[in-house]
């Protein structure tokens, strides 16, 4: 691949003041990279996981709203990578991958949990070998994992992310 076709992420969504999680994905989907918005496909679960947490009032809400209720809420979104090569959206694809400045975050904020969206504890490791930080790794809420196929492995799914919320936040809803 040419040196020029690397795909580059977005900028992460922080909140004024303090940080209370930050949910990192791995890199946006081609539609996401498309629309400029986190989790854009219609067919991923995070916002539904949102609103099922408390965190977002309507999963279908306009993207801007989303944003505001999760800065509400002092939680940043952001992605392992900056940069990446990848044909798609699957994260099987990605080549070349240039992390973003995760540990910059970490440093000028007080500490947070960070909370992976997809388990990828043995990405993070790699691309962050000296940072020292406890990440707290989810299911994916991408459509592809079969946990979303099932209503037990649903909510199986959603009690993990209710849980990993709660230990940042006090203001979960019911």
């Amino acid at each position: 691949m040419p040196p020029d076709d690397r795909l580059n992420g977005l900028p992460p969504i922080i909140p004024d003041g303090p940080i209370r999680a930050l949910i990192l994905g791995s890199f946006p989907s081609v539609q996401s990279l498309e629309h400029q918005q986190y989790y854009a496909h219609p067919q991923n679960w995070f916002w539904r996981v949102l609103q099922h947490c408390g965190i977002v009032g309507d999963a279908l809400a306009p993207y801007d709203d989303r944003v505001r209720q999760v800065q509400s809420h002092q939680i940043a979104i952001w992605d392992l990578y900056q940069q990446v090569r990848r044909e798609g959206s699957g994260d099987d694809k990605i080549r070349d991958a240039v992390p973003n400045p995760i540990g910059e975050l970490l440093e000028s904020k007080s500490p947070f949990p960070i909370l992976l969206n997809g388990r990828r504890l043995r990405e993070f490791r790699r691309a962050f070998p000296n940072l020292e930080a406890d990440p707290i790794p989810l299911p994916s809420t991408s459509p592809r994992p079969l946990h979303w196929n099932t209503e037990l492995s649903r909510s199986a799914a959603l009690t993990e992310w209710r849980n990993a919320l709660s230990q940042g936040l006090d203001t979960v809803g019911e």
